[in-house]
């Protein structure tokens, strides 16, 4: 039961009856522009309607009533409607409309209030652009190096597999004047080439990244197929190490650009170090006519290494070496959008939009867009009811950053993440279609103590003196929730946190829980908007291993109230006072479901942060990679 539409019947205090009685029938409402709707042109025309709730008992009397909008005057035409155009704020990004009407014969006052943004959006769907970035730092790639190497699919037998042809009709045999006199044909053969162990080595230059893959212990069997005097021969060939080296470009994939497409540039160089070569069947392993055909023939290395340089450099289907085709593999591992998407219960998309090679590293530039998907398996969402259903978010024009050799605090690092204000203004309102911001307050450290006291009528009653009347234990409650998302600017925080949390439109509607002859139902006391700045951190919580979003504890001038509600006709003043004292012992907890997520891993490797700050605009995690 809604007590609000029975009070004569609940309370018996006659001042509650009375103001009940003189609450007046006129309202006034704004028709356009719509809360948290993005305006990008310097005005806004604000229109909308003064008018009676219950005409045919009392119409409505423009002459006894007057208009102001953000206290400037506005007229009203006969039929209630009215229309002015307002100067925006775009430094102050979110903008209030408020419209306030007086009835002057009753005293009675009415207000609504809008609250619009103040400059570009991303459509909900669409991309942020240039929102993430990653910095892969020289050092940071030598960690990675051996996890690539244990990634990477270097089996001998698929890179070479037997049957492969290495030299084609080649002439081992110079006759001199007489010409050719035998010529060969060289294959690998059973048994398969195999090799103890690889190794990997990225040294990252410009517009490139070069590799250098060792083979260690290569034994590789080959049949040399004689014609004219060379004879049919079985050889096996043994080098303690082959270093296979080439350069390699990085580029976003064509097709998935999610992934880092890897082609080579130039050829693969193949050098070997301890080459040996012995006949093991055929006429050529035969005592002293092996030797003579050794002679004879020479040596195979340098056919053998012109051969697997061009089997290297050889391509695929999809234009790849095999060298490159392993590495591409490899890097496929690369892709932080999945563990944080699924942690905030968000889908993250993160496309690359570029891959650039320096002397100092590799920077990942990527579009970004969180989507809200509804459900409950990973990365989906069940959100609360009250929850709004937001079309865009927030964005901020920042320059994609540049990124040092150490952190802003001096700090070498190995790896560098960060994102924009558009891309976390995406998230943010990912997050607020989930659940975030919506709460209840039981419970309200009034004198900053530590200690929260419950809410009850007896507690409002000190701020509300129209609820005096009312059993003081009657227990109360301020339910919250936000009707837009909050945002982030670019700009540090108001004590110099990581960033500056702007929060406008937060709903607070004042409840009490009334018994009433055996009859239980809501008092509905006062409804009210807050607006806040609040500055914003990330930590890290390193038992979780995840990072924490922190809201610092709010200035009371930072935070403004406004009551747009008053059910019983209450004089609010004093709780619009209070509230901004009071904020700061809920609002950090309140923005709690920001929560954390995990950091994400790199090819397998777990992050060590090493610092969390601002490069540019951007909100970065310096870290090394452990």
């Amino acid at each position: 039961m809604n007590i609000k539409n029975n009070l004569p019947r609940f309370l018996t205090s006659a001042a509650i009856i009375t103001s009940a009685l003189i609450t007046g029938c006129m309202r006034v409402e704004i028709d356009d522009p719509i809360d948290g709707e993005f305006i990008e042109t310097p005005t806004v025309t604000v229109s909308g309607n003064v008018f009676s709730t219950t005409p045919d008992d009392f119409p409505l009397n423009v002459e006894d009533m007057t208009l102001e909008i953000n206290g400037s005057p506005i007229p009203i035409e006969p039929d209630g409607s009215y229309s002015t155009n307002i100067l925006l704020d775009p430094l102050s990004v979110f903008n209030t409309i408020e419209a306030d009407i007086t009835e002057v014969s009753t005293g009675f006052v009415d207000s609504f209030r809008t609250v619009v943004i103040a400059g570009d959006s991303i459509p909900e769907g669409e991309y942020s652009p240039e929102a993430i970035a990653l910095q892969i730092n020289a050092s940071g790639l030598d960690s990675l190096s051996p996890v690539v190497a244990s990634l990477v699919d270097l089996d001998p037998a698929t890179l070479m597999p037997t049957g492969t042809t290495v030299v084609s009709n080649t002439c081992v045999i110079d006759g001199g004047w007489l010409g050719c006199l035998g010529r060969a044909t060289i294959k690998i053969s059973n048994p398969a080439p195999s090799i103890s162990s690889f190794g990997v080595d990225f040294t990252s230059q410009q517009n490139s990244v070069h590799s250098d893959i060792f083979l260690n212990n290569l034994e590789l069997n080959v049949h040399i197929d004689g014609s004219g005097i060379a004879p049919n021969c079985d050889m096996r060939l043994r080098a303690s190490t082959v270093n296979l080296g080439g350069n390699y470009a990085l580029e976003p994939d064509a097709t998935t650009p999610t992934r880092v497409d890897v082609f080579q540039l130039g050829g693969v160089s193949t050098s070997f170090t301890n080459f040996n070569q012995e006949f093991t069947s055929g006429i050529c392993d035969i005592p002293l006519i092996g030797d003579l055909i050794a002679l004879i023939v020479g040596n195979v290395r340098p056919m053998v290494e012109d051969g697997l340089e061009g089997f290297l450099n050889s391509t695929d289907s999809n234009n790849n070496t095999p060298i490159a085709a392993a590495v591409e593999s490899a890097l496929g591992g690369v892709d932080v959008s999945g563990s944080i998407g699924q942690a905030l219960n968000s889908q993250l998309d993160a496309p690359f939009f570029k891959v650039q090679e320096t002397t100092s590293g590799i920077t990942m530039g990527s579009n970004a867009r969180f989507i809200t998907n509804y459900g409950t398996g990973p990365g989906q969402c069940n959100p609360p009811a009250g929850a709004p259903d937001l079309t865009a978010s927030y964005h901020v024009a920042q320059p994609f950053p540049n990124f040092g050799s150490t952190t802003p605090g001096g700090s070498p690092y190995e790896i560098g993440l960060g994102i924009s204000s558009s891309g976390f203004n995406q998230l943010l309102r990912s997050m607020v279609e989930c659940g975030l911001l919506i709460a209840t307050i039981n419970e309200l450290d009034l004198f900053g103590t530590g200690v929260p006291i419950p809410l009850t009528a007896g507690l409002l009653t000190n701020f509300i003196p129209e609820l005096g009347n009312l059993d003081p234990s009657f227990p109360a409650r301020i339910k919250i929730k936000p009707i837009m998302a909050p945002l982030i600017t670019g700009a540090p925080g108001p004590a110099g946190e990581l960033a500056l949390l702007k929060i406008a439109q937060l709903h607070l509607k004042v409840e009490v829980d009334i018994t009433f002859e055996g009859e239980t139902g809501v008092l509905e006391a006062a409804e009210m908007m807050m607006d806040a700045d609040v500055g914003i951190d990330l930590t890290v919580d390193e038992g979780a291993g995840s990072l924490v979003f922190e809201l610092a504890p709010p200035s009371p001038f930072d935070i403004s109230v406004k009551s747009v509600e008053n059910p019983i006709g209450a004089d609010l003043s004093s709780v619009e006072s209070l509230l901004p004292f009071v904020v700061g012992s809920f609002l950090p907890s309140l923005a709690g479901g920001l929560g954390g997520f995990p950091l994400p891993s790199f090819l397998g490797l777990s992050l060590d942060v090493v610092e969390v700050a601002r490069n540019g605009e951007m909100l970065t995690i310096y870290a090394n990679l452990n």
